[in-house]
């Protein structure tokens, strides 16, 4: 049956908007194309899975106040149980530049509706005290982030959108394609409407398509601890700021990750391969700020590599461009964004407007050098 819209993209973001289209539309025929046997093999099961509105921007704001919503309704919704635990996002910073950062931004988050705090030396002490706090000038804690499961995201998505009788064909890639027509290794599929999500591999395959998509794939890494004692039930992920390391309870451990510079291979292709250097990183960025580093060991065999789809300004795409529509470079952001950059991209394609002004994330945008820049990248 030849479908209305033909989704380039099973991860979490193709499976997002599979389901708000057959929301919006439920005589919609839809279908997803992946090159994977099953749904969020890509980037999206390799996600760390923290959810936070802490940003620097309106639209990536906008877009976590919509998905937080969403996340907090999810089994509801799609029957799936994402485990959100809301237990916070603890930004610190031990620069007097890094202070003037998070105030600035905590009034503007504040007056857009989400509720960020201010901790003291007192509130850390309380409520962090695995921390090495003496040098701390500033902390933020915003109370409705928090992390979740990345894999149970993308298969609720998709087994409600599967419900509504969304079509799926896997184990398949796409060559190439343009307006209304998709082709694939397995044949042609003529459409009304192409939706991209292909997520780390958004530049070959938009310029199959003729579209200029500047996403760059990018390697980042993290590393699981072994059981580590006396750590808190409702522990928040804290992030250092100054060094982006960053940290969560995972099970009995931690899992903590940091913006390493290490080499990306050039071929999105290639398998994201986990180095030991890493954890050489994280123990200079890291021991200084959470002190029981020094006695917990690192579990190898269960840390990984994935790949971020990052883009100059750091901002996702979404939007039309060249009669194709597109929906990806969220930079690490695409499981906390699904709910909302999945209904914002639906709501284009069956409306021509969305609820969430998104217009900032146009394609155009690159080659009319109109670019908004994210600060508050990890």
């Amino acid at each position: 049956m030849r479908p209305d819209v033909a989704i380039v993209g099973g991860g979490v973001i193709g499976w997002s908007a599979a389901y708000n289209l057959s929301r919006l539309d439920p005589g919609l025929r839809v279908v997803v194309i992946d090159r994977f046997a099953g749904s969020g093999m890509g980037s999206t099961g390799l996600a760390a899975g923290g959810v936070r509105a802490q940003f620097s921007t309106e639209v990536n704001i906008a877009l976590s106040k919509r998905s937080i919503a969403f996340f907090e309704g999810f089994h509801e919704a799609t029957g799936e149980d994402p485990t959100f635990n809301q237990f916070g996002y603890l930004l610190v910073t031990a620069s007097d530049e890094g202070a003037r950062s998070l105030a600035s931004r905590r009034l503007m988050q504040n007056g857009l509706g989400v509720a960020v705090e201010e901790w003291g030396p007192l509130a850390l002490e309380e409520k962090a005290p695995y921390l090495r706090r003496e040098d701390i000038v500033a902390a933020c804690y915003g109370p409705k982030d928090g992390y979740l499961d990345p894999y149970a995201v993308c298969r609720g998505f998709e087994k409600a959108s599967r419900a509504a009788e969304v079509g799926g064909i896997n184990n398949t890639r796409v060559l190439a394609g343009k307006k209304g027509l998709v082709v694939t290794e397995h044949g042609s599929i003529e459409c009304d409407t192409v939706l991209l999500c292909p997520g780390h591999w958004s530049r070959d395959t938009g310029e199959s398509f003729g579209v200029d998509l500047p996403v760059k794939h990018e390697r980042h890494m993290l590393a699981l601890t072994g059981p580590t004692p006396n750590l808190p039930e409702q522990m928040p992920m804290v992030v250092d700021i100054d060094t982006s390391f960053h940290f969560r309870r995972e099970g009995e451990g931690l899992l903590i990750g940091c913006n390493w510079n290490c080499p990306t291979p050039k071929n999105p292709d290639a398998l994201a391969v986990f180095e030991f250097g890493f954890l050489q990183a994280i123990a200079e960025y890291g021991i200084k700020r959470l002190p029981l580093l020094n006695d917990v060991g690192f579990d190898t065999k269960r840390s990984w590599a994935g790949y971020y789809a990052e883009t100059p300004d750091h901002h996702a795409i979404i939007g039309e461009a060249d009669g194709v529509f597109v929906c990806t470079g969220f930079g690490g952001h695409g499981v906390m964004h699904s709910p909302a950059a999945g209904e914002a991209v639906a709501q284009l394609i069956v409306r021509g407007e969305s609820e969430v002004d998104v217009s900032a994330l146009r394609p155009s945008r690159f080659a009319e050098g109109d670019l908004i820049v994210e600060e508050m990248v990890i």
